[in-house]
């Protein structure tokens, strides 16, 4: 596990980037994954009151724009 991250002032936008596992193309372009992928996000904000301002998903990999009141936040 890494440390946990600085982050600087309250409601920090950062960039997170999650690579899939052996950076495998598990996240290929379905209707299907869309619904899943909304309800993950959505349910993330809603349990971690993370503000999820953008985000792209790839087949391999996937970035987000996030406003986090801190590292704890972040983390989880």
């Amino acid at each position: 596990m890494r440390p946990l991250r600085h982050v600087t002032r309250e409601k920090c936008l950062l960039e997170v980037t999650v690579r899939t596992i052996q950076a495998r193309f598990l996240l290929r372009p379905s209707v299907a994954l869309n619904e899943i992928i909304l309800g993950v996000l959505g349910r993330a904000q809603r349990l971690h009151g993370v503000e999820i301002v953008a985000f792209c998903f790839l087949s391999g990999h996937f970035h987000m724009l996030v406003l986090v009141n801190d590292a704890k936040q972040l983390s989880s």
